[in-house]
């Protein structure tokens, strides 16, 4: 059975100047918000349109604050970050991407600014101290605040393959074909490069899909087989094992929607929502 929460969403974290969450399971109404948007897919893509245009297809994007837009989650789970459009990191990303535009699709993925992992415990674990590094970095690189990390690009790739392939079509020897390593070589690097093994980091992959999964509507077993397991309990063990909590701890732990202040002086937020018949004006929440 389906657990028919719409949206499926996360724990809103609200930091000063920023606020984010996962979010999935949608079609929202035309809506705008006060701040800059930044809305990064964690598994495939997702649809987008703004009042003027129609329906697109994006991988990451960034939207002008008080732009009237559209959003589906198609089937998959989005990070959504919102920025105050006066900050100065803010203002360093409008400036790179926005300019006079009020829309900027991006050619990368959020596998570029963290691993598999990260992004996991940014969604599992109720520490708004996990999800705030995984932002930093996302902003970070996207303002060029830091100068990117060096690391072997065959490694970055092998990667975000991984990340973005469904984990039934991912073997070592594709992966090696992919980066022109043989599977003994790549093997060897990856775990020099990145600290853990190959296959741990695959079935860090298998559990971040099948809990997107659970995100957009299945329920656990059927999220767990679509991955690979052999089945619920199989899936329970590995995500227990790997990063102590289950599958029905993540779905019951965020059936509610919970709001966050990790400062005393949070993001000022709001939402507008559009309809036909008036204009809502939400303060402080989604």
């Amino acid at each position: 059975m389906k657990h028919r929460k719409s949206p499926y969403t996360s724990t809103f974290y609200m930091w000063k100047g920023i606020a984010a969450f996962f979010y999935s399971s949608h079609l929202t109404s035309f809506h705008s918000h006060n701040t800059i948007q930044l809305i990064l897919d964690t598994q495939k893509d997702f649809r987008f349109k703004t009042k003027d245009s129609s329906w697109a297809t994006c991988k990451s994007l960034i939207i002008k604050e008080n732009v009237l837009h559209q959003l589906d989650t198609n089937g998959s789970v989005q990070l959504i970050i919102y920025l105050d459009a006066e900050t100065r990191i803010a203002q360093s990303i409008k400036a790179k991407y926005l300019m006079e535009n009020d829309i900027q699709p991006l050619d990368l993925n959020i596998f570029h600014f963290v691993n598999s992992k990260e992004l996991q415990q940014a969604l599992l674990m109720p520490e708004s101290s996990i999800l705030e590094s995984v932002i930093n970095k996302v902003l970070a690189s996207l303002a060029l605040e830091i100068g990117s990390v060096q690391t072997d690009q065959r490694i970055l790739l092998a990667e975000q393959t991984i990340s973005t392939t469904h984990p039934e079509e991912i073997t070592i020897k594709s992966i090696a074909d992919k980066v022109c390593l043989s599977e003994s070589r790549l093997r060897s690097l990856f775990k020099q490069v990145t600290g853990v093994s190959l296959y741990r980091y695959i079935l860090w992959n298998k559990i971040w899909y099948a809990t997107n999964q659970i995100m957009a509507g299945y329920s656990v077993n059927e999220a767990a087989i679509d991955a690979g397991f052999t089945d619920g309990s199989h899936f329970h063990k590995m995500m227990v094992q790997m990063f102590g909590i289950s599958p029905s701890k993540f779905l019951k732990d965020n059936m509610l929607d919970n709001l966050v202040l990790c400062d005393k002086s949070p993001l000022h937020f709001e939402t507008y929502i559009h309809s036909k018949a008036k204009n809502k004006r939400t303060v402080g929440t989604r």
